[in-house]
């Protein structure tokens, strides 16, 4: 089978604030995670046969990762060569530290290695694999294409798709994977660091393509079903509480028959409960417990934020602690946060 595996933004190293220590390891859970993720995503390339796996940019989450996230996507990456597959790494806004127009990035490491089975692109480039082609594009905004105009950087990026069509022969299947935002997509998070320069590309830039593939917008979304098809992969990991409904998943290109399939991503669920503690209550801890034991099986092996409201001020307070333990033997992974409040007392006003 003739398939190839597209993955959103990575984010090493993401929200480490809502991880934890486990035993026996030094790495944050959150680093753990998102390493399970690769290896998950390697595990169904090898079940699958595909022979490429593509990252839509944003490997890291900042431009200057901790070296131990470059020993471990390097293993990674080793990993995918012994099962012979070639591994694209697109460079995007989270990866690179700009000054003036000269660009570094910890992705120059990676190229420095000259790893047989990695490509990393920091220009736009197309290659062809059986007969179809795959344009990348590196993030781009509009100071990096050396303009003022958001309207100008927009046609010289048309321009540059232009440019990539005419190389590629007319009965070949066309893809763009990149780390740029399509126009009416929704950010939901980090994704744009500048909203002054930031590019929101039109749909009919990408005429003359099949399929648009963009990482850098978080959340999964569609912008355009047909002619060409285009969407948002979203990232692979739920990086923050703002992120729980969304549905991460991986595409698998099936180069042959020319059609794509999804997978959902086997991400650690963030969970917000919020319990409401009404007036008349005589064991605040208790009551708590018993309304979250009624949701426990649904918290299995999920990170919660606990958000507790006193409906009154003379509502006592809870023992965070008892609740966290209930939590945490009821299966939960980890308790980022415990908080609560009380309702304030109104005072009425004496106008005279």
């Amino acid at each position: 089978m003739s398939s190839i595996i597209i993955i959103g933004d990575t984010h090493l190293g993401q929200s480490l604030s809502i991880g934890t220590i486990g035993i026996g390891s030094n790495l944050n859970s959150r680093i753990i995670d998102q390493i399970n993720l690769l290896d998950w995503t390697l595990e169904q390339a090898i079940e699958i046969g595909v022979s490429h796996i593509i990252v839509t940019g944003d490997i890291f989450d900042e431009p200057k990762p901790l070296p131990s996230l470059i020993t471990l996507l390097v293993s990674w990456l080793k990993k995918c060569q012994t099962y012979s597959i070639h591994v694209h790494l697109i460079y995007g806004n989270h990866d690179i530290l700009r000054s003036g127009f000269t660009y570094s990035s910890p992705l120059d490491i990676i190229s420095e290695i000259e790893l047989d089975n990695v490509s990393v692109y920091k220009h736009i480039d197309t290659i062809f694999i059986d007969n179809t082609a795959f344009t990348f594009i590196p993030f781009r905004d509009r100071k990096s294409l050396g303009t003022n105009s958001n309207q100008i950087a927009l046609s010289l990026l048309k321009d540059s798709l232009i440019y990539e069509l005419s190389s590629i022969p007319i009965i070949y299947q066309k893809i763009v994977v990149g780390h740029l935002a399509i126009e009416g997509s929704i950010p939901v998070g980090n994704e744009i660091d500048d909203i002054s320069n930031e590019l929101f590309c039109p749909i009919d830039m990408f005429n003359g393509y099949d399929y648009v593939w963009m990482g850098h917008v978080h959340q999964p979304q569609v912008l355009n079903k047909h002619n060409p098809y285009v969407a948002h992969i979203g990232s692979m990991d739920i990086s923050n509480f703002g992120e729980t409904e969304h549905n991460k998943h991986i595409v698998i290109l099936d180069l042959l028959s020319k059609t794509f399939t999804t997978k959902k991503l086997p991400t650690r669920l963030l969970k917000k409960i919020s319990v409401t503690v009404p007036v008349g209550v005589n064991d605040v801890t208790q009551y708590i417990i018993q309304q979250i034991e009624e949701m426990k099986d649904n918290l299995s092996d999920s990170t919660i934020k606990l958000d507790i409201i006193l409906d009154s001020s003379e509502v006592q307070f809870s023992n965070k602690s008892a609740i966290e333990k209930f939590l945490l033997s009821a299966g939960v992974f980890n308790v980022n946060r415990i908080t609560e409040s009380k309702k304030s007392l109104l005072i009425k006003r004496d106008n005279s």
